[in-house]
C-alpha cells in the first residue's frame, strides 16, 4: 500500500554480493525511509538462477520489480556495480514510466564507462582475477572467506563482465539531482572521477566523502543513513506541510 508519508530507497548491491548486505539498514531506519534492497539473479533469494552477464538481460529481470514498487516518492542508491544499475534503472523509470526519482545516490565509482582491455579482469582465471581485485582494494568481503568464495565468484565474474563491457549512452541525462560518494581511504577513486557524474544529470551534483575505503557503505553505514535521512525525509515532510497549508 502507498504511504505518502515515506520515501522508498532502492538499494543495489556492489559486485559479487547479495542485496542482503543492506538488510541491516532496514533495522536501523524508521518508517519514513523504506529501505528496499534489489536482489540480482544468482544470489540471495535467487541462488539457483544464473548470474546475468548481459546488462539488458539483467535490467529485464529487475525493472518489473522496481517499477511495481514505485508506490511512493523514491530514490535510488548503488555502490560500485550497483551504481551503474541504479543509474540505468533511474533512466529507464524516466523513459518508460515517467517516474523521476527524488535523488540518485552513486558511490565507489566514477561515471560508468567501458573498461580499457588492460584493466579488465572478468575474463581472467579465478586466482588471477581475485589477485588483481585484492591489489586494487576491490575484493568483496564474502569472497575473501574460502568457505564462501566458490559461491560468490560466479556472481562476481558476471558483474565484472557487465561493468567492463558497459557503454553509456551520453544522451541519457537524468532529471533528478545526483549525489556521488566515496571513501576517503579508497586509493582507486578520486574526487575528480566522482565529479564526472555531473554529465549524467540536468539537476545539481553533490560530491561527499565518507570515512573508510571502497567498502565504506559497510563500515560507515550510520553516516550514510544520516545523509539519506537529511536529503529525503525532511524535504518530504516540508512538502507535505506546504500541501496541507494550501501552497
Amino acid at each position: 500500500m502507498s504511504d505518502e508519508n515515506s520515501v522508498r530507497l532502492f538499494c543495489f548491491p556492489f559486485e559479487g554480493v547479495s542485496a542482503g548486505v543492506y538488510l541491516p539498514w532496514t533495522r536501523i531506519t524508521g518508517g519514513s525511509l523504506v529501505i528496499t534492497p534489489v536482489e540480482l539473479p544468482g544470489r540471495g533469494h535467487h541462488p539457483r538462477a544464473r548470474p546475468c552477464r548481459d546488462l539488458e538481460a539483467l535490467l529485464a529481470e529487475i525493472m518489473p520489480y522496481v517499477a511495481r514498487m514505485c508506490d511512493r516518492p523514491f530514490a535510488l542508491y548503488g555502490h560500485g556495480f550497483g551504481a551503474l544499475l541504479a543509474y540505468e534503472t533511474a533512466a529507464r523509470l524516466e523513459w518508460e514510466h515517467d517516474a523521476v526519482a527524488e535523488r540518485l545516490y552513486v558511490s565507489g565509482t566514477g561515471i560508468p564507462h567501458r573498461t580499457a582491455p588492460e584493466r579488465a579482469v572478468g575474463h581472467l582465471p579465478d586466482a588471477a582475477m581475485t589477485g588483481r581485485l585484492r591489489d586494487r582494494g576491490r575484493m568483496p568481503p564474502l569472497a575473501r572467506d574460502p568457505r564462501r568464495a566458490a559461491r560468490t565468484l560466479g556472481a562476481l565474474r558476471a558483474d565484472l563482465t557487465v561493468m567492463e563491457a558497459y557503454r553509456r549512452d551520453p544522451r541519457h541525462i537524468l532529471h533528478c539531482p545526483v549525489t556521488a560518494m566515496g571513501g576517503v581511504r579508497d586509493r582507486g577513486l578520486s574526487g575528480a572521477e566522482l565529479s564526472g557524474w555531473r554529465r549524467c544529470t540536468r539537476r545539481a551534483l553533490r560530491v561527499e566523502m565518507f570515512p573508510g575505503d571502497y567498502y565504506f557503505p559497510i563500515t560507515a553505514q550510520q553516516e550514510l543513513l544520516e545523509t539519506f535521512g537529511r536529503d529525503l525525509i525532511r524535504p518530504a515532510a516540508a512538502r507535505r506541510l506546504l500541501s496541507v497549508a494550501g501552497y
